[in-house]
């Protein structure tokens, strides 16, 4: 599985992604986990989600089917 890279990231983000690459199936399977454990949901999985910097998180994050973006 891999990770896509959206707009301009730091220099930083390559190490980030590489690191995400990595651990995905288990950073899924306990997502998929915690749904079931802590929530009671079941029948699903996570397919993927979006990764955005701290800093954005002050900013504005809009998101929809397609993806995420920072305003």
């Amino acid at each position: 599985m891999s990770v896509e890279t959206v707009g301009s990231p730091p220099p930083e983000a390559d190490q980030v992604r590489s690191v995400l690459e990595q651990q995905l199936p288990d950073i899924i399977a306990s997502f998929n986990q915690v749904l079931r454990d802590q929530y009671g949901i079941s029948g699903i999985s996570v397919g993927g989600f979006t990764v955005v910097p701290e800093s954005a998180v002050a900013s504005k994050v809009t998101c929809d089917q397609d993806g995420c973006s920072i305003d």
